[in-house]
């Protein structure tokens, strides 16, 4: 075919000798698996690109081709086919270049021209607020996605690629492309299984973006990988052979976790670096599923395996697809151990993840992983027909992706698998929106139970449902799917106004009487106070939004209790309110950004429009002007917590400008336990330099003795913690 579709160029895609050559190593790679035919269209993809994108540039002076050309070599390695790999040459021509869909139909096929629209940036439409630009092209890709599962593995392997170069982005973008990596792609990898991918843009992101911390993380593993190396030696060869000595054949290896999921660990468990790493992990492949049980029921013999440590994800795969057996042993003088059984095709599928389907095509695969990852891409369209913007509709699917899941069971004994945390409702309206419209009741496990009950897995859940829909808004409070929470707020926009007034009133007088109140307490002054703290005009508007969905009862309750608990008359004596486990009066609190208090300071509560209550510091900036004469503006002490939690806190040391003294300066806070968030050097002069440290505190004592302690340094020339940046306070 002869067509002029790119600027100022003749092609005769039909001719061999007008296809450029690939390099030698992609050629190699290429024809292991792909045919001939397959080749040749790769072949005409790569001069289309070639063509496309000559005398553009990259960040690093690179020709632009280059990208495309690493896009497709990762997409070869994972094993995809050929119109993937094509539209990995050519997913950028769309949006960089003079070219039309309707040109790659002609010249292709249909699929990879719609591959190729899917993947391309959808960056250029301009809206005046950034959340909602960035909630719109979010939603445009994800539905893109949703036509073609290869989507999102073009899409992965261009982030990928991208992640690998983004050193030569300025900081401001590598900022922004990280915390979208760790946000939205990291999890889109795990959702379809592509484990290998996730764990390569998850440590690159976090490298990245925190680079002293990876930096520190990974020495510290670094020193105690020597031991670490016999012990794992030791254990697996003598798994090995009591496996051989069954008769069970089979290949094990020590299993080492990525970087960031050992961070993870370490910031939101709250699990101390030694805990995580002292527990050894290890994965065995044998040949058939009758082996991996077989091998489980050996390893039990020999270890003793740690109570409701073990999964079967054989028998009940994960949402993704991925299956194995999971069991926790203590082995050799009592070391912990994780295993992890599978064969040799769910190791492929546990790595590659739906990109196995085309590599290594087996009836599991088929009807596993691309089920699983179309069965959620579905999901995607039924969210967006549902959802009323952008940005509704890019909550719900982070809310989906970033599940950890619970396996639940249909009457029928139909496995469904759940966010965790999810209700009888939940479980509803993933079986059919319209089984969730009509709800009246539930029984789990055979009992009558209510319908905002936690699942646990392995239960039965049965739906008891009424002739006509019965959709309550005080379910929003409790669901936790995307899917059911979109389809409540969607049901709920259809009703009329005068009943959702009346709904919306049964919600709030219900909320209140929970807290000991009655609607009828707020007439006059404080009513008004109470719509002014919430943002509304009026009481109807107010109960009109909760009965259409648009506001949840138990934040408006929390409003209405501040505005009798906190928002008093000027004219009425002022005492201050006490603060315990982070709660005012039973009111969950923030605690400002802008001074970040500690626990032991003193603090002023102040009752913010939009933030609920909010904890600054008594000498913060912010509140110092006003608490005299404003009765948002509260004193306030603390009481004594039960549960212990951690406060930021930033301090600026002055130390002297030589070799060594940050690592000094660090090793002061890692030597206590003390966990850096942020630190930040600018040298003041030849001879001194300044260190912005923020830290992770329990309490104003504690930040003295570790301020006492730099201070002490013969280097150190003064420790100030700074508040509201221009602002110190010295903790003597």
């Amino acid at each position: 075919m002869n067509d002029r579709v790119l600027p100022n160029n003749l092609i005769n895609f039909d001719s061999p000798e007008s296809l450029l050559k690939f390099p030698k190593d992609f050629y190699i790679e290429a024809k292991s698996y792909l045919s001939k035919k397959d080749i040749r269209l790769i072949r005409k993809a790569y001069t289309f690109a070639h063509q496309a994108h000559v005398g553009q540039k990259r960040k690093d002076g690179s020709d632009y081709i280059s990208h495309p050309t690493a896009v497709a070599k990762v997409l070869l390695e994972l094993g995809m086919d050929a119109d993937s790999i094509c539209a990995g040459f050519m997913h950028d021509v769309l949006e960089d270049c003079d070219v039309q869909k309707i040109n790659l139909e002609k010249i292709f096929n249909k699929d990879i021209a719609n591959i190729v629209d899917g993947v391309s940036k959808l960056g250029k439409i301009e809206l005046e607020d950034k959340a909602e630009r960035n909630a719109n092209n979010f939603q445009k890709m994800a539905l893109a996605m949703a036509n073609d599962v290869r989507v999102i593995v073009v899409k992965l392997c261009d982030r990928l690629h991208n992640m690998r170069t983004i050193d030569h982005l300025p900081r401001y973008k590598q900022i922004y492309v990280c915390k979208e990596t760790l946000e939205i792609f990291g999890p889109l990898a795990l959702r379809i299984g592509m484990q290998d991918v996730r764990a390569e843009l998850e440590d690159r992101a976090f490298k990245c973006l925190h680079p002293l911390r990876a930096k520190m993380l990974k020495s510290a593993i670094k020193k105690s990988s020597g031991g670490r190396k016999k012990i794992i030696y030791k254990i697996r060869k003598e798994i090995k052979a009591h496996l051989k000595n069954n008769g069970i054949l089979s290949t094990v290896q020590g299993r080492e976790k990525n970087l960031y999921s050992i961070y993870r660990k370490i910031k939101v468990k709250h699990k101390p670096f030694s805990e995580i790493l002292d527990v050894y992990a290890f994965r065995i492949i044998v040949n058939s599923a009758d082996d991996c049980y077989r091998c489980l029921g050996i390893i039990h013999n020999c270890y003793k395996p740690i109570e409701q440590r073990f999964k079967d994800y054989i028998a009940i795969p994960k949402s993704n697809g991925y299956q194995g057996l999971h069991t926790a042993l203590l082995a050799l003088d009592a070391v912990p151990i994780e295993v992890q059984v599978q064969t040799k095709s769910m190791e492929l599928i546990a790595e590659k993840g739906i990109a196995a389907h085309w590599t290594y095509k087996t009836d599991d695969i088929e009807s596993g992983k691309e089920f699983r990852a179309r069965r959620w891409m579905s999901s995607i369209i039924d969210l967006h027909k549902r959802s009323e913007g952008s940005e509704e509709f890019v909550e719900s699917v982070k809310t989906d992706l970033f599940s950890d899941e619970v396996y639940v069971f249909t009457p029928k004994g139909n496995i469904v698998n759940l966010k965790t945390g999810a209700t009888p409702i939940d479980f509803a309206y993933e079986l059919h929106t319209d089984l969730g419209n009509t709800v009246v009741g539930c029984l789990v496990n055979r009992k009558e139970a209510p319908l905002n009950i936690e699942l646990e897995n392995g239960s039965t859940v049965e739906i008891i449902t009424g002739k006509s829909i019965n959709v309550d808004p005080a379910w929003l409070n409790f669901v936790v799917s995307g899917k059911a929470r979109s389809a409540i707020r969607n049901q709920l926009r259809h009703q009329k106004v005068s009943q959702a007034r009346k709904a919306g009133k049964v919600m709030l007088e219900s909320e209140l009487k929970r807290a000991g109140h009655s609607l009828e307490e707020y007439r006059g002054g404080t009513l008004n106070n109470v719509l002014k703290l919430i943002g509304v005009k009026s009481l109807n508007q107010l109960l009109t939004d909760l009965g259409l969905g648009k506001r949840t009862g138990n934040l408006v309750a929390e409003r209405f209790y501040e505005g009798l608990q906190i928002r008093k008359d000027v004219s009425e004596e002022l005492h201050p309110v006490t603060l315990i486990d982070n709660k005012i009066e039973g009111v969950a609190v923030r605690y400002a950004k802008c001074c970040m208090p500690i626990y032991g300071d003193p603090i002023t509560a102040h009752s913010d429009t939009e933030r609920g209550i909010v904890i600054h510091h008594s000498r913060c900036q912010q509140v110092a002007p006003f608490k005299q004469n404003d009765s948002r503006y509260l004193d306030a002490n603390w009481g004594e917590n039960k549960k212990t939690r951690s406060y930021a806190a930033h301090l600026q040391v002055i130390a002297q400008n030589k070799i060594g003294t940050l690592a000094d300066v660090i090793s002061t806070f890692t030597q206590r336990g003390i966990n850096i968030i942020a630190v930040n050097t600018k040298d003041l002069d030849i001879k001194f330099t300044e260190c912005n440290i923020e830290i992770d505190i329990e309490n104003v004592d504690e930040l003295r003795k570790i301020m006492q302690k730099l201070r002490s340094m013969k280097f150190v020339e003064s420790c100030k913690r700074i508040v509201n940046d221009a602002k110190t306070i010295n903790t003597k």
